[in-house]
């Protein structure tokens, strides 16, 4: 797994506060999202951490979470 990314030159890390990765939308378009959650965020569906397997993904392991368009 990865710590981070780079993206037109920036650099973006999963430990930096407010940390967001860029999605490539259907139209071509790039929005950014925020990347996994942290332990002090209350709030959001998906649980603590900023990764997930692929095979975690095609077992069903986060099908609670509705992640079933792989």
């Amino acid at each position: 797994m990865c710590g981070g990314i780079e993206y037109q030159g920036e650099k973006i890390y999963f430990p930096q506060p407010g940390a967001r990765l860029p999605v490539r939308l259907r139209d071509g378009s790039v929005t950014w999202i925020a990347w996994g959650r942290r332990k002090d965020e209350a709030t959001g569906k998906f649980p603590n951490g900023g990764w997930a397997r692929l095979n975690s993904i095609k077992s069903g392991k986060w099908k609670p979470w509705h992640l079933d368009w792989f």
